[in-house]
């Protein structure tokens, strides 16, 4: 559970993605992978690939290697990951979008947020 927060800790950006009329909900698999599969997100030394063939990888703070996998549930990004030797439990996410960046809410969208860019 403390994979995002870990990562987070060191790296991620806080925004008000929340309260923007121009920040889009991604509720469907399609709108997930056509705006955040296969590209690198970053934020600091942080980063992630979130592969549309459902894996994740990385690499968080301290250097720790990210790897897990992920699925698609209802209007949620449901992830399980394992940071450096520890598994974290699986959580699902509501996702938000708006340019390049792009915001995972925990614990189905009443979670703390956690912010990424789209290097690519």
């Amino acid at each position: 559970m403390r994979l995002f927060v870990a990562i987070a800790a060191g790296a991620f950006f806080i925004s008000g993605l929340g309260t923007d009329a121009q920040a889009k909900d991604l509720k469907k698999q399609n709108q997930f992978i056509e705006a955040v599969a296969d590209k690198k997100l970053v934020s600091g030394d942080t980063w992630l690939i979130i592969s549309s063939d459902g894996k994740l990888e990385g690499t968080g703070r301290n250097n720790a290697k990210v790897t897990g996998a992920w699925a698609w549930s209802k209007r949620y990004w449901c992830r399980n990951v394992v940071v450096g030797q520890k598994k974290l439990p699986e959580d699902c996410l509501k996702v938000k979008i708006e340019g390049n960046q792009v915001e995972f809410v925990r614990n189905k969208g009443k979670g703390d947020a956690i912010v990424y860019t789209i290097a690519n």
